[in-house]
């Protein structure tokens, strides 16, 4: 008889083993691959919240140096239209300067926090210029004759007055050196934003490639670790979206800034062209505002700009656009309006004003031709005949020959 054939070995379990080991270790790597992707992320997102804090206290900083310098040369300008009558004008110019003392302290310490932050180096260089054009400008105030808390506020100087040419030449040095240290600072906290907004939105974009491709291999812990991720682009979307916000908006009133009105204009242009209506510009100035910043003071100018944007929206359509150009001057773009519909919205705009404040006006009709520079400047030419003839009046671009009385006031 033949020898009995040996029995077939039972096949190896070892590579069945091996394989599920590969797998699962493969998933768990895939695992723990979008687990570091998602903490980088998140990561990334608390640096771009600091960043947004940061930009945000930078921001109102240079604000507040512009306030500054404002208040500094409103005291020059004050104790220049005093004069003899120093000795009189004392108590106020003195309260003037304790307030804008106490004002300066209290941003000089905000700059010093600020140069605490984890801020880059061109900013904190920046941010100690604009800081040195601030003393510079308070150390000129104080040097001059008839400062308040000097000697010559108790009896009139003898001495020969400053030129007021060398005083003017001064003030605008050191108000440049005020405006282009802003500048400066502002610009690269703009490039540091951008910076931020886009290095979040490519790596969020590459950790959602990531986390699903581990999801795909990890079954349900990559769908877990998707949910997450899909959670953190929110968040990251949601500050991307502020921050974009906060660069075409104007903080101290709360409407579209001039960034705002750079991009908006040529699509108003563009849709105007393609209907075939009417696109009317308008530019608002308020009149004697330095005035009445002078009486009611820094806080109660800021009070007037923001309360009367406020309530011009409010009487606008939906389509129109409010833009604070500059200051206490304002830009409308109006589609489908023409001059006439302009004069009437703004005659709606003037009894909202508070304090009984008055506005003058230029309204310019685009001609389907001009640039949109060239439609502002139309308008910005009629707010300053409207100026020139007795402000509180509106004045439309090419009717310049029909200038009427001022409005009533009341």
């Amino acid at each position: 008889m033949p020898a009995p054939l040996d029995p077939q070995p039972s096949p190896p379990r070892l590579p069945g083993i091996r394989r599920l080991l590969i797998v699962g270790i493969s998933a768990l790597l895939m695992v723990a691959l979008a687990i570091a992707v998602s903490l980088f992320e998140l990561k990334h997102d608390r640096e771009v919240q600091h960043q947004y804090e940061n930009t945000l206290a930078i921001t109102r900083l240079t604000f507040d140096a512009e306030s500054l310098a404002s208040r500094i040369r409103a005291l020059e300008e004050l104790r220049a239209q005093t004069g003899a009558n120093a000795a009189q004008a004392g108590g106020v110019l003195q309260n003037a300067v304790r307030s804008l003392g106490i004002d300066a302290t209290e941003w000089e310490q905000r700059i010093a926090d600020a140069m605490g932050r984890d801020l880059p180096v061109e900013a904190k260089m920046q941010l100690s210029q604009l800081r040195t054009a601030i003393r510079a400008m308070r150390a000129a105030l104080d040097s001059r004759k008839g400062v308040p808390g000097s000697a010559d506020l108790a009896q009139p100087s003898k001495a020969s007055p400053s030129e007021p040419g060398a005083d003017t030449d001064s003030d605008r040095a050191y108000l440049a050196a005020v405006e282009a240290a802003q500048a400066a600072l502002l610009s690269s906290v703009r490039a540091s934003a951008d910076r931020s907004v886009l290095a979040g939105y490519t790596i969020s974009e590459v950790s959602t490639a990531i986390v699903v491709v581990a999801s795909l291999l990890a079954l349900l812990l990559g769908a877990v670790l998707a949910a997450l991720v899909n959670r953190a682009q929110h968040e990251s979307r949601a500050t991307i979206g502020v921050m974009g916000e906060l660069l075409r908006t104007d903080p101290l009133t709360g409407i579209a800034n001039r960034r705002c009105l750079d991009e908006n204009l040529p699509i108003e242009m563009a849709r105007a062209k393609r209907t075939g209506t009417s696109l009317t510009a308008a530019m608002l100035d308020l009149d004697y505002f330095k005035r009445y910043n002078s009486r009611r003071g820094h806080a109660g100018g800021d009070s007037l700009l923001r309360t009367a944007s406020q309530s011009w929206r409010s009487q606008l359509r939906p389509t129109d656009t409010l833009v604070r150009y500059g200051g206490e001057e304002f830009t409308l773009v109006l589609p489908s309006c023409d001059a006439a519909q302009a004069c009437q919205l703004i005659d709606r705009l003037r009894p909202v004003v508070p304090d009984s404040q008055t506005f003058s006006a230029g309204v310019a009709t685009w001609d389907f031709q001009e640039s949109g520079a060239d439609l502002l400047r139309r308008a910005d030419q009629a707010l300053l005949l409207a100026k020139k003839y007795g402000r509180n009046r509106t004045i439309v671009s090419g009717r310049e020959d029909q200038i009427s009385l001022p409005l009533s006031s009341g």
